[in-house]
């Protein structure tokens, strides 16, 4: 084997070697930042509370607006976790289903009522 032929296969190996890498830390974070909202709810009333684990992932809520990265529990468990953490929703979505109104008041069991004697 050549000097030339060695330095051509060091040169492959190191490209290769960068693209690893690149795919290694990279791709993850981007996918990561589009995953960041697959949860998101609408609240009845402002909370300041800390960001809280519920069913596997963290949901932080900034004012009203409540949002969680996808966790494997069905999205009804996840809306009624957020409910009895936060306080009522008036809105929930999981991914691209946007529940109706009568799934949000499933979510708020009680909470419904007490909110429309007020």
């Amino acid at each position: 084997m050549t000097l030339s032929q060695i330095s051509a296969r060091m040169g492959i190996l190191a490209a290769a070697s960068v693209l690893s890498a690149t795919l290694l830390f990279v791709a993850p974070q981007a996918h990561a930042a589009t995953n960041n909202s697959y949860y998101k709810a609408e609240l009845a009333q402002p909370t300041t509370a800390k960001p809280k684990l519920l069913r596997s992932v963290y949901v932080k809520c900034e004012g009203s607006s409540c949002r969680a990265q996808m966790a494997s529990t069905a999205p009804k468990n996840m809306c009624i976790s957020i409910m009895r953490e936060f306080g009522a929703v008036t809105a929930f979505t999981a991914g691209e289903r946007v529940f109706t109104a009568e799934e949000v008041a499933v979510c708020n069991g009680d909470k419904v009522k007490a909110i429309a004697r007020n």
